[in-house]
């Protein structure tokens, strides 16, 4: 039996010895207006097993101008196997006619998600895609209304992926609160029938900081868009070989949710206002070894910065309460700096326009505009407020 013990003790040395290192620059935060500085997500294996053990002397950073000063920068939050965090996420499931009879097995990844739900502040909300994406509950905790949720999808119709991740954005900014939010988003194919595209959709997850995760299952499926999404999100892009791998990979991501993906964060004050392209460098030397990983990071432009170019004429405000009933009304709050001519319109997810809310012409100031929705079904829905050759969009969510 001791020799035993000893053949795998060196087994397990071995394996270590032959592991190689590796690093994922995963999120880039930027500033606020009032003090600048960055936040930098990222993770650090050995071969496949997580280093929550990592001291600061084991990175290199830098940046556009070279090495930066190990005193310069603050590793503040480290990955920790122990930490149970709240979380908040959307699990979107592809129910289009290619999943076929896949479905069980897809249900079943997704009651195995739900049952490791051991927290109440942990919340979850329901979306299924086909042509277009239905909200089969929004974020609760009620495991049984998540669980019948689930077990109501059917299959039909194309693949709108992006319309059902947009929907899910929207369920985490207009009624999430918890500190940690995600989409996980299931899909047999690509995109096929949304009239949101990938650059909308980047828009968005960029702008309200939603990270987005990607189980694809299939052969033929163009992964780099996907990819892309995950990526520049903050999220991961898994790969899943057959049906019967959704159970297990289901179940691990709980647990990775909850230890906040682990990941370890650097803090770094700087002088740069927008952070447009910023070049991040990162040299980690684990596993007897080392590894350079780099990326170029290019975040939406911070509120602080004031454009030069020609004055704005209106703004739009979001729309309040959002979600709304059916039975209750919607109000819009839009401003204008000059007197004009204004135009509010209601589209769904085709593009369509369903409602005008506003036609009229208004004099400088702020406006209110109200709208019932009681002939809307519901679903999500953009609104655009229109003056001459300037506009500007949201989104609102329409419950029973």
């Amino acid at each position: 039996m001791k020799r035993l013990s000893i053949i795998l003790i060196l087994l397990l040395a071995a394996t270590l010895a032959n592991a190689q290192p590796r690093l994922e620059l995963r999120l880039l935060k930027s500033n606020t207006p009032d003090y600048y500085y960055y936040q930098l997500y990222f993770a650090t294996f050995c071969g496949d097993s997580v280093i929550y053990d990592l001291q600061k002397q084991q990175l290199i950073l830098e940046e556009q101008l070279g090495r930066i000063d190990t005193n310069d920068f603050l590793i503040d939050r480290y990955a920790s196997p122990d930490r149970n965090s709240c979380y908040e996420i959307v699990l979107a499931f592809d129910n289009s006619s290619s999943v076929g009879a896949d479905l069980p097995s897809i249900v079943s990844a997704g009651r195995a998600f739900i049952d490791t739900m051991s927290k109440t502040c942990d919340n979850a909300s329901v979306i299924s895609f086909d042509d277009l994406p239905t909200v089969r509950t929004f974020l609760t905790n009620d495991r049984d209304a998540l669980r019948a949720a689930i077990d109501g999808m059917g299959v039909s119709g194309r693949r709108a992926l992006y319309d059902g991740i947009s929907a899910g954005v929207t369920t985490l900014y207009t009624g999430g609160t918890a500190r940690v939010q995600a989409v996980l988003a299931f899909t047999t194919g690509n995109d096929n029938s949304s009239g949101t595209n990938l650059d909308q959709l980047l828009d968005d997850v960029r702008h309200y900081g939603i990270r987005v995760f990607i189980i694809a299952l299939g052969t033929s499926i163009n992964e780099e868009p996907l990819r892309t999404l995950c990526t520049e999100s903050g999220g991961v892009f898994y790969h899943a070989n057959a049906p019967d791998d959704l159970l297990p990979m289901y179940r691990r991501f709980a647990g990775f949710i909850q230890r906040e993906y682990d990941e370890h964060r650097i803090t770094r004050r700087t002088k740069d206002v927008t952070m447009r392209n910023l070049y991040i460098r990162m040299r980690l030397e684990a596993c007897n070894d080392s590894i350079w990983v780099q990326r170029i990071f290019n975040p939406l432009p911070v509120t602080s910065v004031t454009p030069t170019s020609a004055p704005v004429t209106i703004e739009l405000g979001q729309s309040y309460p959002n979600p709304v009933s059916r039975t209750a009304e919607v109000r819009f709050q839009f401003s204008l700096t000059t007197a004009g001519s204004v135009r509010l319109e209601l589209f769904d997810l085709l593009g369509r326009c369903v409602a005008t809310v506003v036609d009229n012409d208004f004099s400088p100031g702020s406006h209110l505009a109200d709208y019932s929705p009681s002939s809307l079904n519901p679903g999500i829905y953009f609104y655009r407020l229109t003056n001459g050759s300037e506009f500007r969009t949201g989104k609102l969510t329409v419950i029973e």
